[in-house]
């Protein structure tokens, strides 16, 4: 099997990246692996191109800012997968950046086979990249048993493989063991605060988190935010706020708060799946959001709500990310008989996402597939 050149973009990305890889490795031991990807996925890394945190951006005008080195990390992965003599692409997701890229490597590298891990939202917005998806790739793995028909008549074969959610989003350590940890206090309630991974979410929703906190008027609460692998604590200010730092113990984090702020995107899911009532933040640029409003296309804007088919979580969105809505939304999600619901309602979520072993099926499909 020729080498497999790998690219993620941030950090979940990098979470899944490093579950296929770790497969990969497995099945083909001699396998030389090269690619773009996070903390998680470079011990499986032969040769590493670039880092995550390095790609971190999100949104129409935050991405021009960064296209100089975005430019030059695309140039460096063409001609290394030259250099190498690559035979298999997998891009993880970050469409922005992977699917120019691989519309570029199938005009200067037509042999190679193109395969790529998480489905864009096409259902959502940019339907056009349909076809454009549906011709350049030979592979698309789906996490959602709606995507493939999406691709009827297509020459890309698109397949289920089912969500690697349901067998990674698990508590690292039991409930005594974070507690004693942390040094929280288990006999009063916790809430999680999630303010997103990338560094153009953490500028829009940190503050008003932070804010949150200070203007807390019930009754003696703790405040956790769980910092993700791609973040700088450096970056994270608090202000004096009574916010607990924890690292490698995300999951926990959230499966033991009785409530979570959490920013849109893969960590809704994430804690939808450990059951903890949640409400969804986010926050863009006024004119990405202006430009979003136009192109989405439909009624939900958070992943776990999409996947329930129903709003069963709270979506605050833009001027909504404020002190005032935020409190009283935790107040909401701390009352029992609705935490109770909710809980009832992000149980049905995980029989949406399929069975284990997505990662070990897309891992042995590209041994299979390989040139």
């Amino acid at each position: 099997m020729k080498p497999l050149l790998v690219i993620a973009g941030e950090a979940s990305g990098d979470l899944h990246g490093a579950e296929i890889l770790k497969e990969l490795c497995e099945l083909r031991p001699d396998l030389r692996i090269i690619g773009v990807g996070g903390s998680l996925m470079t011990p499986y890394l032969d040769r590493k191109l670039a880092d995550v945190r390095d790609l971190g951006v999100v949104g129409f005008v935050e991405v021009l800012k960064h296209l100089p080195q975005l430019r030059r990390l695309f140039k460096t992965i063409e001609d290394v997968a030259r250099e190498e003599g690559v035979g298999t692409v997998l891009f993880i997701d970050y469409p922005g950046f992977n699917l120019r890229l691989a519309k570029a490597l199938r005009r200067s590298l037509p042999g190679l086979r193109l395969h790529w891990y998480v489905c864009p939202q096409v259902w959502a917005w940019k339907a056009g990249r349909i076809p454009e998806l549906g011709r350049v790739l030979d592979t698309l793995y789906c996490l959602f048993a709606f995507e493939p028909a999406l691709f009827q008549g297509l020459p890309v074969e698109a397949l289920w493989v089912g969500n690697p959610l349901v067998e990674t989003v698990v508590p690292e350590v039991d409930r005594a063991t974070f507690f004693a940890r942390t040094g929280l206090d288990p006999a009063l309630p916790l809430v999680a605060l999630l303010p997103g991974s990338r560094r153009g979410e953490l500028d829009r929703l940190l503050a008003p988190l932070v804010a949150t906190v200070k203007a807390w008027d019930g009754p003696r609460m703790q405040w956790v935010l769980p910092v993700a692998p791609t973040l700088d604590t450096a970056a994270l200010e608090l202000r004096g706020a009574p916010i607990t730092l924890v690292h490698d113990l995300g999951y926990a984090a959230r499966a033991y708060a009785d409530a979570a702020l959490v920013c849109s995107g893969t960590a809704t899911l994430e804690t939808a799946l450990l059951g903890t009532p949640f409400a969804i933040i986010y926050k863009l640029s006024p004119l990405t959001f202006l430009a979003a409003k136009k192109f989405v296309k439909i009624p939900h804007f958070g992943l776990a709500n999409v996947v329930a088919g129903a709003q069963v979580v709270p979506e605050l969105l833009q001027g909504e990310v404020n002190p005032a809505r935020l409190l009283r939304t935790l107040k909401e999600l701390l009352e029992p008989g609705a935490a109770a619901r909710m809980r009832e309602d992000l149980a049905r979520i995980r029989a949406r996402l399929g069975e284990p072993g997505a990662a070990r099926r897309v891992a042995e499909h590209l041994v299979r597939t390989a040139n």
